[in-house]
């Protein structure tokens, strides 16, 4: 089924300009959560913990990141994470104090795919990482504070290394606080294929109910835990929550900035959506459909197994002539997953006029990461609700990451990766006026080239 997709993006930036501006001038009154919305809560430290140096934001409008505003907030960052948020709170005399009054502060955008930026093509991150990237500093103009770095990949089964990379401008041992967070798969499976995953899943089964028995075992030796069959290690970390699985499609692909593309034969079509679905109930787990054309036909399947979703809304994806109701590329896919329960987050066209997954000076609104929020508004442009949309590109961004108890929202124990900007985050006339990476400010608007000429 194919909408009509406005060529320019002039009017997916405006509807969330006029939206997204609204909002913001809410009243005080914090809104609900959505229901079943709550940004999971870090892991409360288990012990106090000895902070070296402290630093307040005061007085600005603090995007949660799960839809909420807190109006004229402080927020308290000890060291590298977040100590507090709220109205009335202590700040240490020897605090450094950052004002936000008049300003809006925000979660650091966390990007599910980026290239060319502060890694390069290595297998080892940590071996590739240069944290003094000039695009560093231009991802943080875009707001960008970490992203999803991936290596290699599975087939057939679960595989491939990953870890989420923070923009710490100069600081290369702060660039890297978690990996392994994600293994991918493709689909579509054939019987043989899909034959040989049930059976590591069984083996895996089996392997979790001996460690359970030994487990139970008063006089247990740590020498005797049971080992897992070889070749089970990254599908034992699925199906026990420890790495999120990512499902895309064998071929096909993501079309050029407003292109069309035709149907492809092998590619994320009802068929092979159902098919990651099944991958997601045989482990037991929710899976991450990688741009799935077809998932907004069965939204409500997607979300019984609690499966998210990484979505393109500006592809094109010709209908099939036969069924053009429900078949092809939907602009109003992310829409329609959000009101089935579905988590999701986007990501920029490749190919055509798109940049892809890097920053640039293009010129061309909306070509790459340099404009992060363009894919985001024809998000809503498709019917996402503009309260939300923040979440696409922080919250939900970081649960498909699987790194949502250290980014993606502004709460107590996590990551201290803030934007202060000069107006609302989605807002394509709005700057980064500063960014913070691990409580360090590591981005200003009027010290970088990029923007410092505009004044308004």
């Amino acid at each position: 089924m194919n909408l009509a997709l406005p060529i320019g993006v002039a009017l997916a930036v405006a509807t969330i300009t006029a939206d997204l501006s609204a909002q913001r001038f809410q009243g005080r009154r914090r809104p609900p959560r959505e229901e079943g919305g709550a940004a999971p809560v870090a892991d409360a430290p288990k012990a106090e913990r000895k902070v070296s140096s402290w630093t307040a934001i005061t007085g600005g409008d603090v995007h949660i990141g799960d839809g909420n505003v807190l109006r004229g907030a402080t927020i308290l960052i000890g060291d590298d994470r977040i100590e507090k948020v709220g109205h009335d709170i202590e700040i240490p005399e020897k605090a450094t104090r950052i004002d936000a009054a008049g300003k809006v502060v925000a979660p650091g955008f966390c990007v599910v795919r980026m290239q060319g930026v502060a890694a390069g093509g290595g297998s080892e991150v940590r071996d590739d990482l240069n944290p003094f990237d000039p695009s560093i500093k231009m991802a943080l103009a875009a707001g960008i504070t970490s992203f999803l770095w991936q290596s290699g990949g599975g087939s057939n089964t679960p595989a491939g290394k990953s870890a989420i990379v923070k923009l710490a401008w100069g600081d290369l041992p702060s660039m890297v606080k978690e990996e392994n967070t994600v293994v991918s798969m493709r689909v579509p499976l054939d019987a043989s294929s899909m034959a040989n995953l049930r059976k590591l899943v069984r083996q895996a089964r089996d392997h979790l109910d001996k460690v359970r028995e030994f487990e139970g075992k008063a006089d247990a030796k740590p020498e005797d835990r049971p080992k897992p069959p070889q070749g089970v290690d990254d599908l034992l970390a699925v199906m026990q929550g420890r790495k999120k699985l990512w499902i895309s499609a064998g071929s096909g692909g993501g079309g050029g900035f407003g292109g069309m593309m035709a149907r492809p034969s092998g590619g994320f079509a009802q068929k092979e959506v159902r098919q990651a679905l099944e991958v997601a109930e045989l482990v037991g787990q929710g899976v991450v459909l990688d741009v799935p054309v077809e998932a907004w036909v069965v939204p409500d399947e997607v979300a019984a197994t609690g499966s998210m979703a990484i979505v393109m809304p500006r592809l094109v994806v010709s209908s099939d002539p036969g069924r053009p109701d429900d078949t092809g590329s939907n602009i109003a896919q992310a829409a329609i997953l959000d009101a089935a329960g579905v988590p999701i987050s986007v990501t920029v066209p490749t190919g055509g006029y798109g940049g892809g997954a890097t920053v640039g000076t293009g010129g061309i609104l909306g070509r790459d990461l340099h404009t992060p929020f363009v894919d985001a508004a024809f998000a809503v442009r498709g019917g996402y609700p503009s309260r939300k949309a923040l979440r696409i590109l922080t919250l939900d961004a970081a649960r498909i990451s699987g790194a949502e108890r250290r980014v993606g929202s502004i709460e107590a124990g996590k990551d201290a990766d803030i934007l202060i900007l000069d107006g609302d985050p989605l807002n394509y006339k709005t700057f980064v006026q500063s960014a913070l990476v691990n409580g360090k400010v590591v981005y200003r608007k009027d010290e970088e080239p990029f923007y410092r000429h505009i004044q308004r």
